[in-house]
Parts: C-alpha cells; structure tokens; sequence
C-alpha cells in the first residue's frame, strides 16, 4: 500500500548503530553542533557524533516526504542523558522515557538515554516537532497517533516502510479499547493523558485508529478529507460521523475488528535519504550554561518549586550574568504568579540580557502591573537585540503614534516587516498620518495610496479616502487613526 504525503517522522535507525556511552564517557555533559540540531549529552562523544547525524538524516528525509519547509531559525535541542537514573529528577510525567518541549524560539527533545532499543522515540518526539513547526493544530489523538506511527518507520533500500505494528500498543488495544469518544476528547488535562495506566491506553487506542484510518482499505479512501476537515475547526467525531457516514460506536466496532484482525498494512514511502555533508562538531560550553539548561527543563516537571530554588541559587551564586536570570524570570513569566518576574527580569536587564522574546513577552504580559517605563525599556531592548522584531516594533510604533511623537512613530512602523493583512490598511493610514505631520508629504501620499489598496471593507474604504484627501490637500483635517495596543505580527 502506498503511503501518502502526510505529517510524520522517519527512523534512520537502521542506517547507523549506536554505541552505549562508557561510565567514563558520562561523567560530564558534552555539547555538539549540526547544521540544525544541538545536542546535549552525558553519552560518548562518537555516540553523540553519530546521533545528530541520524537526526540531520531525519530532518533531510522528513522534509521531502511531508513537502514542508521547517523553519531554520528555530532550533531543535536534544538533551540526552545517560540512564533511567540519571534522567528521573527530570521527568516530566511518571513512564514518560521521553517528551518534547516547545518553548517560544526554541524546541526541545529530553531523552533518557541514546540507546538504539530506544530511538525510536526520537522519531515519535520529533513528529511532535515538525507538527508544531509547520503550524499544524491537531487533537491530541491525531498528534499523539501520528507520532506513534511514524515512529516504526524503517529505511529499505531507497524506500521506507511505515505502519509496522508495535507489538506493546497492540497488546493494550486488544486487551480492549475504551470508549471512543473519550478518546476523542482528550486533552493535555485529561486522565487519560496523565495517569499511567489510562495514558498507555490513549496510545494504543490512538496509535491503532490513525493506523486504521491511513491504512485500512474501507477508511483510507477517506482519510485526507478527514484530516482537512479537522485542520478547518471541525470536531473529530463530526468529521469522522459525517466523511464515514458511520456513527462514532460503529467506528469503534470496526476498530475493535481491526485490532484483532490479520490485516495489518504497511506503506512505502519514497524518500532521499542523504548524508550529512558537514560533520557534527563539539562545542565548549560553560558549567553555568548547562545548569541553567537542566534547571529550566526541570521546572516543567513535578519538581518546579525546587528548580526554581536552583535557579536561584544560581543567579546568586553569578552576580553580573543574566543567564540564569534570564531563566528564572521566564519560570515566574509561565507560572500561577508572572508578576513575581519583575525583579529577576530588572536584574536580567541590568546584566546585558540577550534574550529579544523574553523581553517582548515580559512587556506584553505585565503591560498592566509594570510602570510605563518599565514597559519601554523592555521593548526598546528587544528591539536593540533583534531589530527584526517586527511585533516589538509595532508596539513601540503605537506607543510612539498615541503619544503623538511622530518622527518616532514613523521610525518604527518602517520596521515592522511582518503585518497581518487584515490590518495593512489601519497600518498605512497610521503612517501616513504621521508621515504628514513631520513634513514628508511625498511619503505620506505613499502610504495612503497603500492604505486604499488594502482596504477590504466600507468602512476602511472611507476612511483610507479620507486620509488621502487629508495628505494631498483635497480634504480637510483627519482625527489620527486609532491603534490597538494589542501586537498585530509575531
């Protein structure tokens, strides 16, 4: 059966064999670069070395299967420890061996070990990547389905076998599935996502439907127009009710027959497989870095309170580093409590800090509880850090506008590089506007003719008219737009 191009991740396992890292060799956490992946390690450096080439190999490959481009300015970091005890303090769920990490900028893969009996959870993670990296919106039994998948993909030749069956997930799913459209509802809240024995349910009953749906001879047919369905909006059981023309009870039937049938399938997916041209390469970290690292992955787990205790310890302990200030306001920003951030953020601002989206996000969240001043300095150094960021750039742009500083105004809203559609209009009548009023009528003609080429509505019709008249002398005087505070880009 041939497989489709459809979101997943491969196993190039096969391609290369990885070594178990020597008590010697992980004694200490070792860094190394790719072209697209770091990877941090108490394993061997060979093991390490040989690891990352596996995952540019699988990066390589997933792209030409699922025909998306991932972004390149967001980095995928693999922390890899050396064994079950070593990784326990940072589990983020009891019999979880592995998770991924989506932080803003920055993705995260947090491994037990490099072993090769357990690389096949890199590949169910790093569908987990990919999905989120192409803006996919999935239920959590669709996500979690297509990792488990995709995870037993196997290099043949110049093809790849997908589908093999996970003889555990099979195990668990014939020994009865629960009702469907719990299943279907789960969230990350869910028991079924959080207790042990209901989370290995969710994953077999998961994994067995996408299985079912993508490779069945009577569901397969149907299985995009599902897929598209749910990437509108659409419930999962409406979509899977209304393209099947089956009741949720009778899907589950089938399901049911499924798992205890002989009819497995596999697909064949054909795929460039290709080497690496540029070997991955150590890189010297600082002690203090690492910590930092294991300290903020730590927090998202169940000892949150003591990795903020570490970190603090740390920050402390460092006088003058905004590392790990930078990552503790980032802890308090995310918890119960983000107005507790103020002091390690001013001290992170003090130290030099480099981080643009911790900046624009302190700003944005504590708009409210911080002076005015506070919120300026914020901005203004994650624009100093990252003068691209157009989401920073257009709220000191709308500060600048409402205050009525205009050569300001107009500064900025030039850098705003990315502008949702939907609000170019309000945006070129802003700046031509202000354009008008410091005296570049040239421009301010400009930007109006923008503002009417974007105008979708009446009401932005009328408005960009106005303007026009305004700039070019046909009209009389404008009252200034009107801009949201509230960031328009990201």
């Amino acid at each position: 059966m041939r497989c489709s191009r459809v979101t997943g991740a491969l196993t190039l396992l096969t391609l290369v064999q990885l070594t178990m890292p020597s008590a010697s060799a992980a004694d200490h956490w070792i860094c190394m670069h790719s072209a697209n992946f770091e990877l941090y390690t108490t394993a061997s450096e060979k093991t390490g070395r040989d690891a990352l080439l596996v995952f540019e190999q699988i990066r390589t490959a997933f792209s030409d299967i699922v025909g998306v481009k991932l972004p390149e300015k967001k980095p995928v970091t693999i922390v890899a420890f050396r064994d079950e005890e070593e990784y326990a303090p940072y589990r983020i769920r009891p019999g979880a061996p592995s998770y991924y990490l989506p932080l803003l900028r920055h993705d995260f893969i947090v491994m037990q070990d490099l072993l090769p009996e357990h690389y096949p959870l890199v590949l169910h993670e790093y569908t987990h990547v990919v999905i989120n990296q192409a803006g996919m919106k999935l239920p959590l039994w669709l996500n979690e389905g297509f990792a488990e998948l995709y995870s037993t993909m196997k290099p043949v030749g110049k093809k790849i076998l997908v589908g093999r069956m996970i003889p555990a997930r099979m195990q668990v799913a014939e020994g009865g599935l629960v009702n469907l459209r719990e299943i279907l509802s789960t969230d990350a809240r869910s028991p079924n996502y959080n207790e042990g024995a209901r989370l290995g349910i969710f994953y077999a009953e998961s994994w067995a439907l996408v299985h079912m749906l993508k490779f069945s001879k009577s569901y397969a047919p149907g299985f995009e127009r599902v897929l598209d369905a749910i990437g509108k909006g659409e419930a999962s059981d409406q979509a899977l009710e209304r393209v099947y023309g089956k009741s949720v009870e009778d899907i589950q039937k089938d399901l049911q027959a499924y798992v205890h049938g002989d009819h497995f399938y596999e697909g064949v997916i054909h795929a460039k497989i290709e080497k690496p041209d540029v070997e991955p390469v150590v890189v010297p970290k600082d002690p203090l870095e690492i910590a930092v690292l294991l300290a903020g992955i730590q927090s998202h787990g169940t000892r949150r309170d003591e990795a903020i205790k570490t970190m603090e310890t740390l920050a402390k302990n460092n006088p003058g580093k905004s590392a790990p200030l930078d990552a503790l306001a980032w802890l308090y920003l995310t918890g119960p409590n983000p107005q507790a951030a103020a002091p390690s953020f001013r001290q992170a601002l003090e130290s030099g800090t480099r981080d643009a989206g911790l900046c624009f996000t302190y700003a944005v969240k504590l708009r409210a509880s911080i002076p005015e001043a506070d919120y300026l300095a914020a901005l203004r150094r994650a624009t100093a850090i990252d003068p691209e960021f157009s989401a920073a750039q257009q709220l000191l742009a709308v500060y600048a506008f409402n205050t009525r500083d205009y050569p300001e105004a107009v500064t900025r809203l030039h850098l705003v590089k990315k502008l949702d559609r939907a609000h170019a209009c309000m945006y070129y009548r802003a700046l031509s506007f202000a354009a008008f009023q410091i005296g570049n009528k040239e421009e301010a003609k400009s930007a109006a003719a923008r503002a009417q080429q974007y105008a979708s509505t009446a009401e932005e019709h009328r408005l960009a008219d106005e303007v026009t008249r305004y700039v070019t002398g046909a009209g009389p005087a404008v009252k200034p737009p009107e801009l949201p505070r509230d960031p328009l880009s990201q």
